[in-house]
């Protein structure tokens, strides 16, 4: 199926692509993943958050499915679910934390609308990596900042870029 196609979220929900796409309003949308760069951030931020934050483990998903509105779904590289966040396939509940990390081809207007769901739907906080720029931000319900140290901080999770950028 080509990517851009209109299709209802039963068929969305039951069609495999490959990289997984997000899904807004009947439209399938391709999401900028399989570069090695992203690969290798996202497979960094996870061995940093798991191994500091042991807790963290078995709440820590890469390219989860997560259900922003009725017909919206949408995919960050990583998410954190909270700790009382039910078992499921595609996760309802809002995530306590969703990271976005920008590909080459990535526009910033793009990731906010997607970060804009996440806040929407009552993640927390999100945070965006721009590896290549060796930039983040974290944003929250009216707020986007910089982190101009070098630190991303949220619900008292903390992760220095230096740790996962290479």
């Amino acid at each position: 199926m080509a990517v851009g196609t209109f299709v209802s979220v039963e068929e969305y929900l039951h069609t495999s692509y490959r990289p997984d796409c997000d899904y807004v309003d009947g439209e399938v949308q391709e999401r900028n993943v399989g570069e090695r760069d992203h690969g290798r951030l996202q497979r960094e931020m996870l061995f940093y958050l798991a191994g500091r934050y042991p807790r963290l483990r078995e709440r820590l998903f890469p390219e989860l499915r997560v259900q922003v509105k009725a017909t919206r779904f949408r995919i960050p590289d990583v998410c954190v679910l909270a700790e009382d966040a039910p078992e499921e396939q595609i996760a309802t509940t809002p995530p306590i934390l969703c990271i976005e990390i920008l590909s080459p081809e990535d526009r910033m207007s793009r990731s906010l609308e997607r970060v804009k769901d996440y806040l929407e739907m009552g993640v927390p906080s999100c945070w965006i990596i721009d590896p290549a720029g060796h930039r983040a931000w974290v944003a929250t319900p009216g707020h986007l900042d910089e982190a101009t140290d070098g630190v991303l901080r949220s619900g008292g999770l903390e992760m220095p870029l230096v740790a996962v950028l290479r």
